[in-house]
């Protein structure tokens, strides 16, 4: 392993700048797993010694950089070691109110701006993530360590010297999308507002038209009541009237029967009668 951070250490003072960790690990011959965990101890060694130099991670790119306290310095001997003096301007923006939305940043630094947010986001300094329309920058923990900064009073005096920082206009554009965002929710609340009034209008008109249509409905089921009781009643007496016409009939038919077996009843005793008499005077006779 000591060798393995040694050959390492070698390829990336011989790249000068950043080189895929795929490549190191074909140069060094050995495994990308092996290579990875000597390259995190060669930083933390450069860590540790307080170098000028450190060991710097950018995604699957690793390189030797220069701390941020010497920055000045090297830049005298070569301006392109580092970020472009455009793209720390911008990133000094993004620093003195992060976060911030992006809109605001290209506002107070026009539309070049886009590629500068793009490369601090591809170097791992920036944090960009969906708000909105727009996407919200924050400050990378990379940030802080790569400039050895602790808190935003060291952010504001390590970049206090970049005349397109303007504190005031960046505290208006600030208060200008809080505005926008408070006219956004109350546009919002207003529509919500607004869709519940219509809903409940809507209900109620259902109701109203729906009620005389019960009424109308109920009072033509009780017209039909009304319509088949007399018809029912009707019916009932009818029946009632047959039922007494078949009583009566039938009664009748019973007195003829009565009256036809009492007449019966009494020619056959009139006969009785007749013959008793003429057997009487049969014997009368005979005597």
């Amino acid at each position: 392993m000591h060798d393995l951070k040694k050959q390492a250490e070698a390829v990336l003072f011989a790249a000068g700048n950043k080189i895929e960790v795929n490549e190191i690990s074909r140069l060094c011959r050995t495994d990308v797993n092996s290579l990875k965990k000597a390259l995190k101890e060669l930083k933390k060694d450069y860590d540790e010694k307080d170098s000028s130099l450190m060991i710097s991670e950018e995604g699957n790119f690793w390189k030797f950089a220069v701390r941020e306290a010497y920055m000045d310095l090297v830049q005298q001997i070569n301006p392109h070691t580092e970020l472009s003096k455009t793209t720390i301007e911008t990133l000094a923006v993004i620093a003195w109110k992060a976060p911030i939305l992006q809109s605001d940043v290209i506002k107070a630094r026009t539309n070049k701006a886009y590629d500068h947010i793009k490369e601090l986001v591809d170097s791992g300094f920036l944090i960009k993530q969906r708000h909105g329309r727009s996407y919200m920058l924050k400050l990378s923990q990379k940030f802080f360590e790569y400039f050895d900064l602790k808190n935003k009073k060291d952010i504001k005096e390590r970049f206090k010297d970049f005349a397109d920082i303007n504190e005031e206009e960046l505290k208006k554009l600030e208060e200008a999308r809080l505005k926008k965002e408070e006219e956004a929710e109350k546009a919002k609340e207003e529509a919500e507002e607004e869709s519940e009034k219509k809903t409940k209008e809507k209900e109620e008109q259902e109701t109203t038209e729906k009620e005389p249509k019960q009424t109308e409905e109920q009072d033509k089921k009780e017209e039909n009541e009304s319509e088949e009781v007399p018809e029912q009643k009707t019916e009932e007496k009818l029946q009632e009237k047959a039922e007494n016409i078949e009583t009566e009939k039938t009664e009748e038919k019973q007195e003829e029967s009565e009256e036809i077996k009492e007449d019966t009843e009494k020619t056959l005793e009139k006969e009785e009668q007749e013959k008793t008499t003429e057997k009487e005077h049969e014997v009368k006779e005979k005597i």
